[in-house]
């Protein structure tokens, strides 16, 4: 009989047995990445003495992977679990949830998440060497044993936030699991005849005159402003690549009052780690009309990550605002690189309107919920079905004003 294991440190696993179950390259279930996270003091972690002491930072991010096990004691899968004190870095929002709880004199906190932490990206939700119908088993027994484990000690419930679709498939029949969707805004390489296109200006023959003209203006007025744009991958980046980017990806949490979750010593660690999987876009401006010379300086950053087939833009920061800016970085840079390298699909990050009128598609994502309290685990069942409902039309709406000659159906 299977069993599940619980540790509270990626490094108590270690990377030779990870990478020896992985069959994955989502950079964000990566040895490299997670550790990164526990080293750099993003989330809670164990320091690395001999006594293996716990020493928590108070982030409310505190690992709990989650290891299936046979009777010989031998590592069959493992998920990324994560006792959580409260809902900031999910992006899967139950923060009602947790006040209806307060106000009935219950504890929502701490709870369980199965999730990357701070990354709402669709993805694989555990590593393992079975074969497709091993891994729907194993997916199955980690929810139960999530959801045995939350009764024996008294967690509100368990999470699995944005899982691929095979691990969708697997935990939606688990008992008392209960399906949430969301949309967000996606790219997808294929033309008029699902080919991959041969270039941005091929891109564009998919939209309407208008909002073709739209964007060649947009993107037009940034160079004839004086901006210039850089891509950098791999060994191309540089530590004062890094050390620039994080700057301005502070400052730009710093105009909202607000501090980024992630340190710069995660990233350089990422550099050193995994660069394979990073890509760099910096922009530079040259204001003529304030300087003799042709110096430029680095104003904005987008870092994003990558794998065989997808994009996946995640952080952005900027020195002070330009119009469009945003766009060009996080965007059109973006999509100027999968066509480049012939990656299908691209990721830019939750949320975002505007993204629309640039091309993305509304894509339904998922998470799984199972909930401790029945009272509460009816009434969330039911909200559930009627957000949905909302989702699904929010987004068939969202399809009508997408800027292609021929409508995409979702």
């Amino acid at each position: 009989m299977n069993t599940i294991r619980f540790v509270r440190s990626i490094h108590r696993i270690g990377q030779q047995q990870w990478n020896s179950l992985s069959t994955t390259d989502n950079p964000f279930l990566r040895f490299e990445f997670l550790a990164a996270l526990e080293d750099c003091n993003c989330i809670d972690s164990e320091k690395q003495t001999p006594l293996l002491k716990t020493t928590p930072i108070d982030s409310g991010w505190i690992p709990s992977y989650a290891l299936l096990e046979n009777e010989e004691k031998v590592v069959l899968a493992i998920a990324p679990v994560f006792e959580k004190l409260h809902s900031y870095g999910e992006y899967v929002f139950d923060w009602a949830w947790a006040d209806a709880y307060q106000r009935h004199g219950l504890q929502y906190y701490p709870k369980l998440v199965w999730a990357i932490p701070f990354t709402p990206s669709t993805g694989p939700r555990i590593i393992s060497q079975g074969d497709q119908a091993q891994q729907l088993k194993y997916h199955q027994q980690i929810a139960e044993g999530l959801t045995a484990y939350c009764q024996q000690d008294h967690y509100s419930g368990w999470h699995c936030l944005f899982p691929n679709s095979q691990a969708q498939k697997a935990i939606g029949p688990v008992k008392g699991s209960m399906g949430r969707t969301s949309c967000q805004f996606h790219w997808f390489n294929s033309d008029a005849s699902n080919n991959n296109f041969a270039d941005f200006e091929h891109y564009l023959e998919k939209f309407t005159s208008r909002k073709r003209k739209n964007i060649k203006k947009e993107r037009s007025r940034l160079l004839e402003s004086g901006f210039s744009f850089h891509r950098k991958s791999g060994t191309e980046i540089s530590h004062s690549d890094i050390e620039n980017f994080y700057h301005c990806y502070q400052l730009t949490y710093a105009k909202r009052n607000s501090r980024g979750y992630l340190t710069l010593a995660f990233f350089k660690q990422l550099l050193k780690t995994m660069p394979e999987q990073l890509l760099l876009v910096q922009a530079r401006y040259h204001n003529k009309n304030e300087s003799s010379d042709n110096e430029s300086r680095i104003v904005a950053n987008a870092l994003y990550f990558k794998d065989s087939d997808n994009l996946y833009g995640r952080y952005w920061g900027c020195l002070e605002e330009f119009d469009s800016l945003h766009f060009e970085c996080c965007y059109y840079q973006g999509i100027e690189y999968c066509i480049k390298n012939n990656l299908s699909h691209f990721d830019p990050g939750t949320q975002g309107e505007h993204k629309i009128s640039r091309g993305f598609e509304p894509t339904i994502c998922h998470s799984q919920h199972w909930i401790a309290h029945p009272e509460f685990s009816h009434a969330i069942n039911e909200f559930l079905t009627e957000e949905k409902l909302d989702i699904q039309h929010y987004a068939a709406q969202a399809t009508e004003h997408l800027p292609f000659k021929i409508k995409t159906t979702i």
